[in-house]
């Protein structure tokens, strides 16, 4: 997914001569550096200065550019949050693009973004958005500099098998329907959503259980209304998500279920920890996001009925 954010940042900015890219000195892993060979007089490597270079991508905003700001999730919206926030309280046409969302594995325990999707949720003006494949990324991508304002797209390190076919239209808000089912629905998010189509298989053919899948590519905002449709006649609800599910995506969606159409709810993530250096599998495995702990937490809510 890297890989192909590089590439058809080159492509986009071919067509659009206002798009600049802004890099803390990460552009061999966020693959900014092929904007970098295209077109050199568009691209900023500020270094390890997530602040100035928000700031500055602020100024490029003023003076009606449109800045790619790219980094690791973590540092971007951590060391720079309270210059996104002035981004977003002056609704500034700023796409932060970053990538190393989630668990990264080898990197070191302090590089995982499990905390990101909680700092930039609290922003007001952010549309967030969490791709599931490149096809969604384009769509993303194309929908993001085409619309005015914020917006923070999340990528992961490591690649995602394609779910959506070229046709797929991506709409702000509106949850991804991937999979019909009448028992559990179980919604994800980026690898969440891959865990759930692989579990609602499973689900399937060995409990005999039906099971919708959602993906919510669209994190911020989301159409309560078409959710809740959705979500209507099921007996309870998985959330899985690659974050912290301590003030993570899952608290927003009980927020909005509670108080519209209650249900049974279970929720896949990290539970409140930093996680370890290591393989990605491994750390995956340890945090619960595997299709086993999916498994047992629809067993749970169908005993619950």
């Amino acid at each position: 997914m890297r890989e192909f954010f590089g590439d058809y940042l080159v492509e986009l900015g071919t067509k659009n001569k206002k798009i600049v890219v802004l890099d803390g000195d990460l552009s061999g892993s966020t693959k900014t550096f092929k904007f970098n060979q295209a077109f050199p007089e568009r691209f900023f490597n500020i270094g390890i200065a997530e602040q100035n270079m928000v700031g500055i991508a602020m100024g490029l905003a003023i003076s009606n550019k449109i800045p790619i700001v790219s980094g690791f999730s973590i540092f971007t919206t951590g060391r720079a949050w309270e210059f996104m926030r002035l981004a977003c309280h002056d609704k500034l046409d700023i796409k932060f693009i970053t990538t190393h969302g989630g668990l990264v594995g080898k990197d070191g325990s302090t590089h995982h973004a499990l905390e990101d999707l909680s700092l930039t949720c609290a922003l007001p003006n952010l549309n967030i958005l969490i791709p599931a494949d490149i096809i969604e990324l384009k769509k993303m991508m194309d929908f993001s500099i085409e619309k005015k304002g914020p917006f923070y797209i999340r990528l992961p390190r490591e690649e995602y098998p394609i779910i959506h076919s070229d046709s797929y239209q991506f709409k702000l808000g509106v949850p991804d329907l991937l999979k019909e089912g009448k028992d559990i629905c179980l919604i994800g998010l980026g690898y969440g959503t891959h865990l759930a189509l692989e579990s609602a298989r499973l689900l399937e053919k060995k409990e005999n259980i039906s099971v919708k899948v959602l993906n919510l590519s669209s994190i911020k905002p989301i159409r309560e209304d078409i959710l809740i449709l959705e979500i209507k006649n099921m007996k309870g609800i998985v959330v899985i998500e690659e974050h912290n599910v301590y003030c993570g995506v899952g608290s927003i969606l009980s927020r909005i279920i509670s108080t519209r159409d209650p249900k049974p709810m279970q929720f896949v993530g990290v539970n409140d920890n930093f996680s370890q250096s290591g393989e990605k599998s491994v750390l995956l495995r340890n945090a619960g996001l595997n299709i086993d702990n999916v498994i047992e937490k629809v067993k749970q809510l169908l005993k619950k009925e």
